[in-house]
């Protein structure tokens, strides 16, 4: 992907961000390397709109045919156009862990809200974090 980036910049005179830079050349281009990250930018949120929209749509079909399979007791649906199947799954996962289920969680086990405070203002303190750079464009 890398490659196909920097392919892209090269085909329009751009400067790849891995390339060291090239002062007055850099600051040249960087007209149309913002020209171009917009049109990205926009690109990017009208597919993530329609993308939106589809999945919405989806879900819908899914619970319609969801609700069908649950009232008439289907378990699959053999598909003859296509040679797949719909199987009816049911599937339990667990619960989210913020701090407020960890504190009465801890609580219970620790059998003392002092302990799992403690206990939770350990986690938290020491709980490791990434720094992720980027930029955002605001309309004005």
């Amino acid at each position: 992907m890398e490659v196909a980036y920097s392919k892209e910049l090269t085909a329009r005179g751009l400067q790849s961000p891995t390339e060291p830079p090239a002062d007055v050349n850099e600051l040249q281009n960087l007209k149309e390397v913002i020209r171009a990250w917009r049109e990205l930018n926009k690109e990017v949120s009208e597919l993530n709109a329609q993308l939106r929209e589809k999945r919405k749509r989806q879900k819908a079909l899914e619970e319609v045919i969801l609700r069908i399979m649950k009232k008439n007791t289907i378990g699959a649906l053999d598909l003859t156009g296509s040679g797949g199947r719909i199987v009816y799954r049911r599937k339990t996962s667990k619960g989210t862990l913020n701090i407020k289920s960890l504190t009465d969680l801890l609580g219970q086990h620790l059998k003392s809200e002092a302990a799992a405070g403690e206990a939770l203002k350990y986690i938290l303190e020491n709980r490791g974090a990434t720094v992720k750079e980027s930029i955002l464009y605001e309309k004005e």
